[in-house]
């Protein structure tokens, strides 16, 4: 009897044993995350529907069309459009997540509405974009299908991400070299956006565009500056003939004295 006792003991405790491990592979327990309900609300994490902005209207500067497109396979043509393929894959996926940012931005404010549009294709007004054929037109034709696999994969493992702020998409404005510092939006565009501030940006003196000069002649010098300014007038014989009256905080000048008469 007491041998039957220890053998049933024995069945009991393997499967107890194998329960748990069960409930340990296949149910794992969900860690709870412990919330300050006394954080600002900008800094509580929000989901943001975007199911409202699932097409994006563009319109092609150069014809002036208005093409409906889904949201992430037109964001497939702003990556490749604004990014360098051969950019590392997080790169790319940070790209995928501020272009798709400022395009829903964009469809919330468009600047189009004039023409039933939400954005544009050009870098000068919106974001860029290219269409799938040309840009494969441009690759090599052995890595045409690897690249744009990965232009594809950089938007697909980010769907659904977005950058917000209190709780809406930011103005997500992106370049590929800020100097090693970024400008404040109030230096820029005269908003005074909080997460938009001037900030080092380490790294990038390896870009081949970190530093550059240009040199024109005095006579160039006029031409241009009538192009927008019909009355400029400028004498060279005076030595603060141009002069730097005012430096931002990044060192960059916000006012300058062109001598006019």
């Amino acid at each position: 009897m007491l041998k039957k006792f220890k053998k049933l003991l024995i069945y009991i405790i393997f499967i107890i044993v194998f329960v748990k491990s069960f409930q340990v592979v296949f149910f794992p327990k969900t860690a709870l995350v412990s919330v300050n309900k006394n954080l600002p609300e900008k800094y509580l994490y929000k989901e943001f529907n975007y199911g409202d902005y699932t097409k994006v209207r563009l319109l092609h500067s150069e014809t002036g069309e208005v093409e409906e497109l889904p949201l992430d396979i037109y964001l497939y043509g702003v990556v490749s459009g604004e990014m360098p393929v051969d950019f590392e894959f997080e790169a790319l996926k940070a790209q995928a997540i501020v272009a798709r940012t400022y395009t829903i931005y964009q469809m919330m404010n468009s600047k189009h509405k004039d023409v039933n549009a939400d954005i544009c294709d050009s870098s000068l007004c919106c974001q860029a974009w290219i269409s799938k054929e040309n840009r494969m037109a441009r690759w090599d034709e052995n890595k045409r299908e690897d690249n744009w696999l990965k232009i594809e994969n950089s938007v697909n493992s980010t769907i659904g991400k977005v950058i917000l702020y209190e709780g809406q998409p930011i103005r997500a404005f992106f370049h590929s070299n800020s100097g090693g510092i970024t400008e404040s939006s109030l230096n820029v565009w005269g908003g005074d956006f909080h997460y938009l501030q001037a900030v080092e940006t380490s790294g990038e003196e390896a870009y081949t565009s970190y530093e550059s000069e240009v040199r024109i002649s005095k006579d160039e010098l006029i031409v241009k500056m009538k192009e927008n300014f019909e009355d400029f007038e400028i004498d060279f014989s005076k030595d603060d003939c141009i002069e730097i009256l005012e430096i931002t905080e990044t060192s960059r000048k916000s006012k300058q004295n062109k001598n006019r008469k």
